[in-house]
C-alpha cells in the first residue's frame, strides 16, 4: 500500500482532539508512518505533556505460594496483579483475601481479565464483581475490547472496582481500525475509562505483527481516542526497544516493569534504571506510579 501525506484538515482536527470519522481514520492509517508518528506525538504532548509514567508490577501466578518472599518482592511495587481466577468464585475470593492479608493495605491488589470472569458460570457478573470487591480486590486488571461489551465494563464501576486498562486480546479481520472503533464505543459509554493498551496480548499465527504495524497502531490510538489520556505499552511483553519507539508515537505509560532485579547484572541493568534511561533517551520525563 502506497503511503500518503496527511490531509491538513484531518491533522488539525486530530490536534484539537475532535472525534475523527471512520473515513478520516482510514486516511490516517494509509498515511506516511513518520508523519503519523509526529502528529501523534504532538497530540500526546498537548494532552499529557512530557511525562511518561511507569509502574512496577508483581505478577502473582496461579498457584504461587503466598509467603514472606512474595511480600518482600511486593514491598517496592505499585501493584500486585493476580494472573487468573481460581476454579470457583469462593476459591477466587479466598485467594484475594489471603493476598490482601499478606501484602497489607499499602499495595494495590488487582487481577484477572474481565473476559475471563464473564466466561465463568458464576452467576450475574455484577454479583461476581461485588464478591471480589468485598474480598479486597482494588481493580480488574484489564478488559479486552474485542471480548467484552461496554455494559460489562460499566458493571466493573458499578461494583466499586477500578479498571486497570482497556486492552486488546487479538487483532481480528477488522484490523487496527476495527479494534479502535470498539475501544471508542467502550470509552464513550464509560467516560471514566481513560487508559488504553492498543497492542494485542496475543498474536495471530497466520499474520504476526511487526514493529512497523505496532507503532502505527499506537499512533492511531492516540489520535482516535482523545478521551484516553493514557496510551500504554507492556514493558515485559514488548521489550525496551519497541517501548521506547512507542513513546515517540503517542504512548505515555509503560506497564509491568519487573518487580525485582538480578543483582548480578549491576545497577545499570536494573529494571527501573533501564526504564528511566529509555524514557529519558526518548526525550521524556520518567515518573514512577505508586499505589493509587
Amino acid at each position: 500500500m502506497m503511503e500518503i501525506e496527511i490531509n491538513t484538515a484531518i491533522a488539525e482536527r486530530a490536534r484539537a482532539g475532535d472525534r475523527l470519522t471512520a473515513a478520516e481514520l482510514e486516511e490516517l492509517d494509509a498515511s506516511d508512518l513518520l508523519s503519523l508518528g509526529m502528529l501523534a506525538d504532538e497530540a500526546r504532548r498537548a494532552r499529557v505533556g512530557d511525562t511518561v509514567s511507569f509502574v512496577r508490577v508483581l505478577d502473582v501466578a496461579t498457584g504461587a505460594p503466598l509467603d514472606d518472599t512474595l511480600r518482600a518482592r511486593a514491598a517496592s511495587c505499585g501493584e500486585a496483579r493476580l494472573a487468573a481466577p481460581a476454579d470457583t468464585l469462593r476459591a477466587t475470593a479466598d485467594l484475594i483475601r489471603r493476598t490482601r492479608a499478606l501484602l497489607g493495605a499499602g499495595v494495590r491488589v488487582t487481577g484477572f481479565s474481565l473476559a475471563d470472569l464473564t466466561s465463568r458460570p458464576w452467576g450475574p457478573l455484577g454479583e461476581t464483581l461485588a464478591v471480589l470487591k468485598a474480598a479486597g480486590l482494588d481493580a480488574i486488571a484489564e478488559a479486552p475490547v474485542d471480548l467484552v461489551t461496554p455494559e460489562q465494563v460499566a458493571a466493573v464501576r458499578a461494583a466499586g472496582l477500578g479498571l486497570g486498562v482497556l486492552s486488546v486480546h487479538r487483532l481480528d479481520e477488522a484490523g487496527r481500525l476495527g479494534v479502535l472503533e470498539r475501544a471508542r464505543a467502550v470509552i464513550e459509554t464509560n467516560p471514566h475509562v481513560t487508559r488504553f493498551a492498543p497492542l494485542p496480548r496475543e498474536q495471530a499465527v497466520a499474520a504476526p505483527t511487526t514493529g512497523y504495524n505496532d507503532v502505527r497502531l499506537v499512533a492511531l490510538a492516540r489520535l482516535a481516542l482523545p478521551q484516553a489520556r493514557t496510551i500504554q505499552v507492556d514493558w515485559q511483553q514488548y521489550g525496551p526497544k519497541l517501548a521506547q519507539v512507542a513513546l515517540t508515537f503517542g504512548a505515555n505509560h509503560l506497564d509491568r516493569v519487573a518487580a525485582g532485579d538480578d543483582p548480578a547484572l549491576g545497577w545499570r541493568r536494573a529494571s527501573v534504571e533501564d526504564v528511566r534511561r529509555n524514557i529519558e533517551a526518548a526525550g521524556f520525563r520518567p515518573v514512577e506510579r505508586g499505589p493509587a
